[in-house]
């Protein structure tokens, strides 16, 4: 029986891969791989690693999320070392858990290899504390994007009264929305 190494690759700058996805990577054997992963990750594949891009747009899915889960149980079942790559943290809006359920229900041994998540990096790099001790002591990371065909639920009126620092990901399709809802709370 194979294993599944769930490896978040990081906002995109190949030096916030941490060492052990990378070397997760280079012993890989099939890589399943999302659309956000920079390029200079995706080098790292090795040369005679199966690759299957599961790469997903808005409202654009080639491969369903079912069949990305379905995916890694049979190339694990196979025998195979396989790494699901995933842009930014495997956990944070990555759907991570998910691919993990169908892994539990059938005793594939599995791991996480945490990444550096965009929602606390892309902030830093452009020199913008999301905390600091004299103006915010918390932050808050929000999802812009809701499922096809669904109206996005966000409680603006608590994110406003929070007065945390607010990072919102995939919004950009419904950032107008976002706005007019932060600004009618407040």
């Amino acid at each position: 029986m194979g294993k599944v190494t769930l490896v978040g690759a990081g906002p995109g700058d190949p030096g916030l891969l941490t060492v052990k996805g990378r070397q997760a990577i280079l012993d890989a054997e099939v890589v399943v791989y999302d659309r956000l992963v920079g390029p200079e990750v995706l080098a790292l594949m090795p040369a005679n690693a199966e690759k299957i891009d599961v790469g997903k747009k808005s409202n654009c899915h080639p491969v369903p999320q079912w069949r990305i889960n379905e995916i890694l149980l049979e190339k694990a079942q196979e025998g195979k070392n396989v790494v699901r790559l995933k842009g930014g943290d495997c956990f944070l809006f990555g759907r991570g858990g998910e691919e993990l359920e169908l892994l539990e229900q059938h005793n594939i041994p599995f791991e996480v290899v945490p990444g550096v998540t965009s929602a606390l990096s892309v902030p830093a790099y452009a020199g913008i504390p999301v905390t600091h001790r004299d103006f915010t002591s918390s932050v808050h990371i929000i999802t812009g994007h809701a499922r096809a065909g669904k109206a996005l639920d966000i409680d603006f009126e608590a994110l406003v009264r929070l007065g945390g620092t607010l990072v919102f990901l995939m919004g950009v399709t419904a950032l107008p929305e976002i706005c007019q809802g932060l600004l009618s709370a407040g």
